[in-house]
């Protein structure tokens, strides 16, 4: 047999569009996401998101409702479906509405942002999800960001940081914030919101409060320029990466945030040291891993571990794992070696 085409990137972010679009609004507590569509496209979203869910132990149904378009309406348009669908929408008390389009709405034509932008007493927000025109999960992640980014207004500075971009589907995605919270507590900096991750309307309206964004990878650097221009707010690219992009990102967001960060970095040397020294089994190990498969910053935090407990790379040594994304922070690392010392049977 012979393929055609072979899809080549089958990461998250060459999924579907909607899917990236929910995995954003469905954090937004006390809303609701109205799929426009046929009812396939929320079924199938809603069996993925609760399966995440229950992997991570959060028992709740994603909130998702669907226009659920037959026939009739794909032939003659569904925006008086959409209206409908809303306006019982608004009738269970959400404080929010997200309306996701599809392929098929794309396709018809349906005025989607014209019938959201009706007067229906809580803000309805419109998403463009056909995915056939361009784009993939990423786009319709950022894209769902940047239209609830709308939903807040220039503040003055209070000091605390906005996490920006939290994926709601990958693993270990609250380890990732505990650590990236634990690590601004040195320096005695408070997480104003984290945008958008069990985020309420009201703690976006307040995003514009906060001195510094901290993105989560820079893969979003344009919602970072984005919220920049608009709530005059700087960021930092990613979390922390590493040892020493631990302590990087601690210097850097002292230096945004006019504080003197040089204990905290002391602190945090010292605590990445007694981490290492719990792992001398590893020392001198022989280990296989690619590389090639690692982003830039992924491979120096590798790179790094290899370096400090004199390991070297060998085509025949214990394969090991490094997860994709790469851990965050010194906690995050101290879980990678836990792996890589049962790998390496030390």
């Amino acid at each position: 047999m012979i393929w055609k085409h072979w899809p080549m990137d089958i990461s998250g972010n060459e999924g579907c569009t909607l899917t990236g679009a929910l995995s954003v609004t469905t954090e937004v507590a006390n809303s609701i996401t109205l799929i426009h569509g046929p009812a396939g496209c929320a079924h199938h979203n809603v069996s993925l998101l609760q399966a995440v869910h229950l992997a991570r132990d959060r028992i709740s149904m994603p909130r998702i409702r669907s226009t659920d378009l037959k026939e009739e309406e794909i032939i003659f348009g569904g925006e008086n479906a959409l209206e409908e669908a809303i306006r019982e929408t608004t009738r269970m008390g959400p404080d929010l509405i997200c309306v996701l389009s599809t392929c098929v709405t794309g396709t018809i034509g349906d005025d989607v942002g014209g019938v959201c932008g009706g007067d229906w007493g809580i803000p309805v927000l419109a998403l463009e999800n056909a995915g056939f025109l361009g784009g993939g999960f990423y786009s319709g992640s950022l894209q769902a960001l940047i239209s609830l980014a709308g939903l807040c207004n220039p503040a003055a500075g209070n000091g605390t940081v906005n996490l920006i971009g939290e994926k709601s589907l990958e693993y270990e995605v609250e380890e990732q914030y505990l650590e990236t919270k634990r690590l601004l507590a040195l320096m005695g900096v408070g997480v104003n919101i984290r945008f958008v991750r069990h985020t309420s309307l009201p703690e976006i309206r307040r995003m514009g409060e906060a001195s510094l964004n901290v993105l989560r990878d820079p893969g979003i650097s344009a919602l970072g320029s984005h919220l920049q221009a608009r709530l005059s707010i700087p960021y930092l690219d990613s979390f922390p990466v590493g040892m020493e992009g631990t302590l990087r990102f601690l210097e850097k967001a002292g230096d945004y945030l006019d504080l003197d960060s040089s204990r905290a970095i002391k602190t945090e040397r010292t605590h990445q040291r007694k981490i290492l020294s719990k792992f001398s089994q590893l020392k001198g190990k022989r280990i296989r891993l690619d590389p090639s498969l690692l982003a830039p910053n992924d491979r120096e935090g590798a790179f790094e571990l290899l370096d400090a407990l004199d390991m070297a790379l060998d085509p025949q040594g214990f394969r090991v794992p490094v997860p994709d994304p790469f851990p965050v922070g010194t906690s995050g690392l101290l879980r990678l070696l836990h792996r890589w010392r049962r790998f390496a049977h030390a």
